[in-house]
């Protein structure tokens, strides 16, 4: 079962708070109600995976995938890792999932610049 951000409160990490900031702050808070954490869903494999961020309706499904550079960064995790993150996206795309990925630093150090591109991608969305 998913849980939506107004029903937990604080996250797991002081990424996907500092992400709920400033989703908070392009939107408002009260939009945060539709923004899904850890949400559950299948690779094409039928592997059990988790989306870090979702919104969704009847008509779009919208994944949002925050990156810290430990976990994800090309250059320094394992090519097995890597080809995995990479099978997790195309299995998003592949179910019709629109796509969007942050990284650490882009949150914290262009955090003007990341709500403007939030505003863009989700438009009225949220």
């Amino acid at each position: 079962m998913t849980s939506n951000i107004k029903s937990t409160g604080k996250l797991h990490s002081y990424v996907e708070d500092l992400f709920v900031q400033l989703f908070c702050e392009a939107f408002g808070p009260e939009k945060s109600q539709y923004l899904y954490i850890q949400y559950p869903f299948r690779d094409i494999y039928g592997n059990s995976r988790y989306i870090d961020f979702v919104l969704q309706n009847e008509d779009i499904k919208i994944a949002i995938e925050i990156d810290g550079e430990t976990y994800h960064n090309p250059s320094k995790v394992s090519k097995n890792k890597y080809y995995d993150d990479l099978l997790k996206q195309n299995s998003l795309v592949y179910d019709d999932w629109k796509v969007y990925r942050w990284v650490y630093n882009q949150l914290k150090h262009q955090p003007e610049k990341v709500k403007d591109e939030m505003m863009t991608f989700l438009g009225e969305m949220p």
